[in-house]
């Protein structure tokens, strides 16, 4: 009897200080050994939660930090990744010493180094890292990595803009991909369809209060007609503009990734398409499935 007694306490404490995300389809569970393939050998911002099992405050901010994850890796697939740190496990006390963890839980933000299409990296490269401070809520801490995603997609205010013909010839062996919308700021999603494809599509955004029915763009007409936003690639080959489907919303963003493979033939080096995920997939359990999301 005492066995059984001393077993099922044994079960309990295995149990109580098992890994919180170790299950979690949406949370990277980091360890010193893949620290570096997930975080900086990426593009996107890092959420890491430093933590340990038997820390009742890590408890309290499980369901938001489990939450968070599904938001980032399902419900939007933003450019944000989220992950956590075991810092009671003995394999990965030099990773939480070496970013001098001190309490739990500690919520660090990890956040890319700008890319350069002039040099791009032959390594991966060492991302900046904050300390969140802020509150300790869903909202707080995803409108906080929300704004730490980079934002490789430039506003013009007119089709007649100079800076728009210009940007449209810049880099002429890349897609160009542009965005015509009312809108005055550039969305998460945009920004995140810009990381994924960094290497091999430019990404822009025409903004303006009142768009005529037809525009004129590096001497290819856009047919706007209907309602916008718009998303549109410029075959410069053919001279013309290539529509995304107009009956689709543009808030699937795994549907507008594979319309820009199949359109433009280039490959994403991030997001939810790419080697990089299909890799790095095996630092979480389950799949990962698609969800819609606000509008472009």
């Amino acid at each position: 009897m005492k066995f059984v007694h001393f077993f099922l306490w044994l079960l309990f404490l295995v149990t109580v200080l098992a890994s919180e995300y170790s299950k979690d389809e949406h949370v990277f569970e980091l360890t010193p050994k893949n620290f570096e393939k997930v975080v900086y050998n990426t593009n996107f911002t890092t959420v890491v939660k430093f933590y340990a099992p038997w820390c009742g405050y890590c408890k309290q901010l499980a369901p938001i930090y489990h939450k968070l994850g599904k938001y980032f890796h399902k419900d939007t697939q933003l450019a944000v990744n989220v992950a956590g740190v075991d810092c009671d496990k003995q394999a990965n006390k030099e990773l939480c010493s070496r970013f001098r963890i001190q309490s739990f839980p500690t919520i660090m933000v990890f956040r890319p180094p700008k890319y350069s299409r002039e040099k791009p990296p032959t390594k991966p490269l060492r991302h900046a890292s904050e300390v969140y401070s802020g509150e300790r809520s869903f909202k707080a801490i995803s409108s906080f990595a929300t704004s730490r995603i980079k934002n490789y997609v430039p506003r013009f205010h007119s089709a007649d803009s100079p800076s728009l013909h210009k940007w449209f010839n810049l880099y002429p062996e890349l897609a160009h991909v542009l965005l015509i919308s009312k809108s005055h700021s550039v969305s998460p999603l945009m920004k995140s369809l810009a990381v994924d494809f960094l290497s091999s599509v430019q990404f822009g955004m025409l903004t303006a209060d009142s768009i005529p029915e037809s525009l004129s763009v590096d001497g290819a007409e856009i047919d706007v007609t209907g309602d916008v936003p718009l998303l549109a690639y410029f075959d410069r080959e053919n001279q013309k503009f290539v529509y995304y489907d107009r009956s689709e919303k543009l808030n699937n963003k795994t549907k507008i990734s594979q319309w820009i493979i199949d359109v433009t033939g280039s490959v994403p080096l991030d997001g939810p398409l790419s080697k990089r995920e299909v890799k790095n997939a095996k630092y979480r359990s389950g799949k990962k499935t698609t969800h819609e999301m606000d509008e472009l």
